[in-house]
């Protein structure tokens, strides 16, 4: 089974990015519904007193309930993510959201560790620094996370 993954798609990062990137994100999000494809959110919550200032971002479309946190920058930190995607026996994690340098970068690199087919759609993925976030993607690449430039 695949899902669509959004990653920290959360109104306390928005500002850092492309202001476009919040509708190339909801197109993926309506191209998985289009599909019947599970779409998954992942937020980071930082600190556990701080975790009710990390919410999703304002005109993210949220389509499912599935909406788990994570303290670190792999969702493969969130136990209830990986329990519920070993539940549904995903097999492909197709991926957005930010930042491609970081929290996608882990999130890939853990998925592809743990034996998943793992989708990253550049349209929809931005980093805050891009020299760091160019130099990264061959070394995606390289560990098998197909980079879909379209």
């Amino acid at each position: 089974m695949e899902i669509l993954l959004v990653i920290d798609i959360q109104q306390k990062y928005m500002n850092s990015y492309d202001p476009n990137l919040l509708e190339r994100v909801n197109v993926r999000i309506h191209e998985a519904i289009a599909s019947d494809m599970p779409v998954v959110y992942v937020r980071n919550v930082g600190k556990l007193e701080n975790e009710d200032k990390y919410v999703l971002a304002e005109g993210l479309d949220v389509v499912s309930e599935f909406v788990f946190a994570k303290r670190w920058p792999s969702a493969f930190s969130s136990e209830e993510f990986v329990q519920f995607i070993e539940r549904l026996k995903v097999d492909t994690i197709n991926m957005v959201g930010v930042d491609g340098r970081c929290c996608v970068a882990r999130t890939a690199h853990g998925a592809v560790k743990r034996g998943y087919k793992v989708r990253i759609y550049l349209d929809s993925v931005a980093a805050k620094n891009d020299n760091f976030y160019l130099k990264e993607l061959p070394e995606m690449r390289d560990a098998g996370v197909e980079i879909i430039a379209d």
